[in-house]
């Protein structure tokens, strides 16, 4: 796989887009949640409360409570989602071996990965949770 985001920001986009998914947009249990994606109740938990911060999610305490969407879908876009989990994607392409200053020329890729960096920061930029949901 060429692309490789992080387990968060995966859980991140797979939980909202549950939570797109549901016929009432009443709050959902964090513990559905995991179930319904197979993934750690706690990780999601740390997700959710991220995603709260940032206003991407409301948290609703008692025993009706649970995780709704803050705003609707159609407003939320992948990158508000990736900057609150993994931060912004950067247009420079970073060393794939973490190197600070490259001991090459030039790098062995190119612009390749400065490319892939744009490109998907494009497709976040413009791509919403209602988008995934169609």
């Amino acid at each position: 796989m060429i692309l490789n985001f992080s387990e968060a920001f995966n859980i991140a986009i797979h939980a909202l887009s549950y939570l797109v998914s549901q016929p009432e947009k009443q709050p959902v249990p964090t513990a559905q949640v995991a179930e319904a994606l197979g993934v750690s109740e706690a990780h999601l938990s740390k997700v959710f409360q991220r995603l709260a911060r940032t206003r991407l999610v409301k948290a609703v305490r008692g025993p009706k409570g649970g995780f709704s969407l803050a705003r609707d879908a159609s407003s939320i876009k992948l990158s508000e989602i990736h900057e609150t989990i993994d931060g912004k994607i950067l247009n420079e392409a970073a060393c794939l071996l973490e190197q600070r200053d490259c001991t090459r020329n030039r790098c062995v890729f190119g612009s390749l990965l400065t490319s892939v960096n744009q490109e998907v920061g494009e497709y976040f930029k413009k791509t919403t949770l209602a988008d995934l949901a169609e």
